[in-house]
């Protein structure tokens, strides 16, 4: 492969609204896993490799409480639908860490950096489009894991109500997460259904991806709490043997609007290639929020 390609996170629901976010995931001449490795990071200690498993079982689960799958879908689908509703744009200090090993988990490549994070969305076509851009703050630099994305808000929005039967989903119990009783929903692409959630693009031709994945909703309110995905199969065209993200939200309230919208507060994005593995960590701070027609600032919600 030359020159660069990009990520892009889509969904194209059927009223119109179009979800997509794009960036590139190496903006260099070459590709970053062919670019000379710095001395530095060859002498450090190797890093840990812990992607979710969305198959494995839950110890901590319980099925002691009959669960109403499509209660919790409506549930869940109101609280998309108000996000991408009430959205329109969020800044946040972004602060990002990156590590490339090979299968021995031996660290081959590093970098850590602060950005001015903004999640916008832009009219485009028929709907609107999901963009994300990053800017270093002062004193940092973008490094080549840097400019990775995973779509972090439009990911929630699986669970949009014109997005849903995108998927298989099934209930399997109560859960406890960051003190919260919540529903795990397990979901997986539906075979006779396009994969719109997540596509790559590389030069000209778009490649969509399959998702399987678990969510972690809130029992009393249908947020969604935390959201772990896997890709269903490889992508031997970009050399993608198998992903895995997992998003921690939190809630953040626009005072004005009486609304509180749950956006991601950490994402650790996992990505193994034919020859070597990446790890980037994700993590948020410091929002503001620029609802529709008026512009917020946000604090975190007042625990009960």
């Amino acid at each position: 492969m030359s020159g660069h390609w990009s990520g892009r996170v889509c969904a194209i629901a059927e009223s119109g609204l179009l979800l997509c976010g794009t960036a590139p995931w190496s903006a260099a001449r070459q590709p970053f896993w062919q670019q000379p490795l710095p001395a530095q990071a060859q002498a450090w200690p190797a890093v840990g490799w812990s992607p979710p498993n969305t198959d494995a079982k839950i110890p901590t689960l319980s099925k002691a409480v009959p669960c109403d799958l499509s209660k919790v879908l409506e549930a869940a689908g109101r609280r998309a639908a108000e996000l991408s509703s009430n959205l329109e744009k969020f800044a946040a200090q972004e602060k990002i860490e990156y590590k490339r090993t090979d299968f021995a988990g031996v660290l081959k490549e590093s970098g850590t950096g602060t950005f001015n994070y903004t999640f916008a969305f832009e009219e485009v076509g028929i709907g609107r489009s999901s963009r994300e851009y990053r800017a270093p703050a002062k004193g940092s630099y973008l490094f080549p894991g840097s400019e990775q994305d995973t779509g972090q808000v439009a990911l929630a929005l699986i669970f949009h109500p014109d997005l849903q039967t995108d998927y298989e989903m099934s209930c399997e119990g109560l859960d406890n997460r960051n003190g919260q009783s919540t529903w795990v929903v397990h979901f997986w692409q539906r075979k006779d259904r396009p994969g719109r959630t997540l596509q790559y693009v590389e030069g000209k031709d778009l490649i969509p991806t399959k998702l399987k994945g678990r969510a972690w909703i809130s029992r009393e309110n249908g947020e969604i709490v935390h959201l772990e995905t896997n890709l269903m199969e490889a992508l031997p065209g970009l050399r993608v043997q198998a992903g895995a993200i997992s998003i921690d939200y939190a809630p953040i309230t626009l005072k004005s609007r009486s609304v509180t919208l749950y956006l991601p507060e950490r994402i650790a994005a996992f990505w193994e290639f034919r020859d070597y593995r990446v790890m980037l960590v994700h993590s948020f701070k410091d929002f503001k929020v620029f609802a529709v027609e008026t512009e917020e600032q946000i604090q975190p919600a007042k625990e009960n």
